[in-house]
């Protein structure tokens, strides 16, 4: 029982429209009225960065944060990611090289590798303060994405956070009827299997944090209030991402019978006490 107190849960919430603005008026950095922008605001907005402070980003790829960090916040930043090398991905050379990019930006120390995977990143255990991710883990397979944060808790130090804002699709994209069943999956989800629990943990922002808090033996207890489905589909504060960007990122990956879906941001901040 002891484990189950080794974390204390700060936030576990949806992305709103109101912080997004505020990061948009700060003086800098520049934020974009996007998901990406609202993750990346309330990762500077959330931890008290200082000089030496030793930080992991998950799945950075390209982003400026990391690089943001390094030179204006001067923490030790590493960034770990494969660029695609695992799966041969052409999406990751379509506008620059990685290997280029990565010795363009040597204040950054860049990993090549994924968490959670039997082949583990050459990364030091118990070291960092902090380990965030912005639009990143929705990308792990559903079979490894416990595997992510137990990996991630054994590189966290005693009294780091681990901040992570999830992509996380809209019931309504599928329908009304869809709604529905995601609102029931949530009030059932104790009593299904744990097979079932893992294949449909993307399917709502409760299910999802369950299954993050689970994995690191973090306390349940009120995590559900900002998180339900009826919540998430009514309240128009809740921030999606424009139609812009996801039509464009349409664009970018060159398939025309991908279908839109309307997308959320989950908020996961706990804390290693």
């Amino acid at each position: 029982m002891g484990q189950r107190r080794k974390y204390q849960v700060i936030e576990a919430a949806l992305a709103d429209t109101r912080r997004l603005l505020g990061y948009k008026l700060r003086a800098e950095p520049e934020i974009h009225l996007n998901l990406k922008g609202f993750d990346c605001g309330w990762i500077l907005d959330s931890v008290a960065w200082r000089p030496g402070l030793r930080v992991l980003d998950v799945g950075a790829g390209y982003s400026w944060l990391p690089i943001y960090l390094a030179r204006e916040k001067h923490c030790e930043v590493w960034s770990v990611d494969d660029f695609g090398t695992w799966d041969s991905d052409p999406f990751w050379e379509r506008s620059r090289d990685p290997a280029e990019y990565i010795r363009a930006h040597p204040e950054v120390k860049y990993v090549l590798g994924r968490l959670g995977e039997d082949r583990r990143p050459d990364l030091p255990s118990g070291y960092f303060d902090c380990i965030y991710s912005a639009s990143a883990l929705e990308h792990v397979p559903v079979a490894r994405f416990a595997d992510v944060w137990t990996h991630m808790d054994g590189l966290l130090r005693e009294g780091g956070h681990l901040l992570h804002a999830i992509d996380i699709a809209f019931p309504t994209s599928r329908g009304a009827a869809h709604v529905l069943l995601a609102a029931l999956f949530d009030v059932l989800y104790p009593l299904l299997p744990k097979s079932l629990q893992t294949r449909f943990l993307f399917e709502t922002p409760l299910s999802c944090v369950r299954a993050a808090l689970r994995a690191l033996g973090a306390p349940m207890r009120g995590v559900a209030r900002r998180l339900s489905v009826v919540d998430m589909v009514i309240d128009p504060e809740v921030a999606v991402e424009p139609l812009e960007f996801t039509l464009n990122r349409l664009l970018k990956d060159g398939d025309a019978r991908t279908r839109h879906f309307r997308v959320g941001s989950v908020l996961i901040h706990v804390l290693k006490t």
